[in-house]
């Protein structure tokens, strides 16, 4: 007869496999709880990261206007604007920026356009040297907005003379042309979210050193076709605009071109030169270019904070990118003009500000080590994203000048 034998304690020892078992199920459980933690973080955090790439990159929408200052007093050149809890820190700087005023019960329209310079003066109402562009003077209880390009959106004030509205891709672009000598034309390609204002700076010189001088329009601008995505595409679905405006320089006299770009607009230009290798481009001129998105996404990434955590950690924005990727239809790869850069074969002025906080400016750092022969790189130091002119417009025009004179 088969008889159980028991522990000294009297316990059966079929109790002990029982006993194995729980304990390792016990065990398991922080295990699985942190995987359920790190799905639940890295998903939703990921979800989250990928929209705030969307919203913050991808989605289509216009530069607005912020009044968000008030006119103290203005008289004898000068305009004194409130701003006592410090919020447009700008103000205290000696940039040069645009000013746009309008009456704080007014339409949106803006009434006046001015450019302010000189050190700001005074704690809580700031006094800067200001010059009227366009308008009246602003007056007390007029609200102000401080606008980037330095220029009112009529080209013949920045410029000094007529400006002709053509068009061209079968007449679904509008560019601003300005005729001049020669066959070299420039050709200016603004960033996202912006329009062909933003060029102006740029143009200023092109015209004066006697350039016919093009400044051109891409879809998702305003009232001309959307991509058919919805989203901006850093120059992968953007460039056969650019393709168009060269094609519509040669028809009309241009030999070759000079591609002037800004921040989206050289992303631009990289693609329209990685996709036409045989373009009739003499030289290129990048302000704050946008080489690299999935680099500016990382770098962005890199200057947020997370509760408890810090900084966002890395694995979190490669998630993010890769259901962004899902999500969107980025093509990461595609967007990057920097691993592969041999579309870039001509003399080019590169420059940018060494606190940008939007586009960093290791990408045009890396461009110029890929390209020492051709490009030519000036970091301004203190300036943002797109702000290298507003810092120093004098310095800027300089270097645009001199580096078209070589030419």
């Amino acid at each position: 007869m088969i008889t159980t034998t028991s522990s000294a304690g009297g316990h059966s020892t079929r109790s002990r496999p029982r006993r194995g078992r729980l304990v390792r199920w016990l065990l398991l459980v922080p295990v699985t709880l942190a995987v359920l933690l790190a799905l639940l973080f890295f998903g939703g955090g990921g979800w989250y990261f990928s929209g705030q790439i969307y919203a913050d990159g991808l989605q289509v929408r216009r530069s607005g206007y912020d009044y968000g200052q008030e006119v103290v007093a203005a008289s004898g050149g000068t305009v004194t604007i409130a701003d006592p809890a410090d919020e447009q820190p700008l103000l205290d700087r000696d940039d040069v920026w645009g000013l746009r005023w309008r009456h704080a019960s007014g339409s949106e329209d803006a009434v006046g356009f001015g450019q302010i310079s000189g050190d700001g003066t005074g704690e809580g109402d700031v006094t800067r040297r200001l010059e009227v562009l366009v308008g009246q003077p602003p007056e007390p209880g007029d609200l102000v907005d401080l606008d980037r390009s330095g220029f009112p959106e009529d080209p013949e004030v920045a410029l000094g003379r007529p400006v002709e509205e053509v068009s061209y891709g079968s007449g679904a672009f509008p560019a601003w042309y300005v005729p001049g000598d020669g066959s070299t034309w420039a050709v200016l390609v603004h960033g996202k979210g912006a329009d062909r204002t933003e060029m102006l700076r740029m143009m200023r010189t092109t015209v004066s050193d006697g350039m016919p001088s093009l400044a051109i329009t891409y879809r998702n601008d305003v009232g001309v076709l959307q991509d058919e995505s919805g989203i901006y595409q850093f120059g992968r679905t953007e460039w056969p605009e650019l393709d168009a405006a060269v094609r519509y320089a040669q028809d009309n006299g241009a030999q070759d071109v000079v591609l002037l770009g800004a921040s989206m607009g050289g992303a631009i230009i990289a693609s329209y030169l990685r996709n036409v290798p045989d373009a009739p481009v003499s030289a290129v001129v990048l302000d704050s270019p946008m080489l690299d998105f999935g680099q500016a996404v990382s770098y962005g990434a890199s200057q947020r904070t997370l509760p408890v955590l810090g900084r966002v950690p890395e694995a979190l924005t490669w998630t993010a990118k890769q259901i962004a990727a899902l999500r969107y239809g980025v093509d990461w790869s595609d967007l990057d003009y920097l691993e592969d850069s041999s579309w870039l074969d001509v003399p080019t002025l590169l420059v940018h500000g060494s606190e940008d906080k939007t586009v960093p400016v290791t990408l045009s750092q890396q461009l110029a080590e890929a390209h020492p022969d051709e490009v030519d790189l000036v970091v301004v130091p203190g300036a943002g994203h797109m702000a290298s002119w507003n810092v120093d417009p004098d310095g800027y025009d300089a270097a645009l000048a001199g580096f078209l004179d070589r030419l």
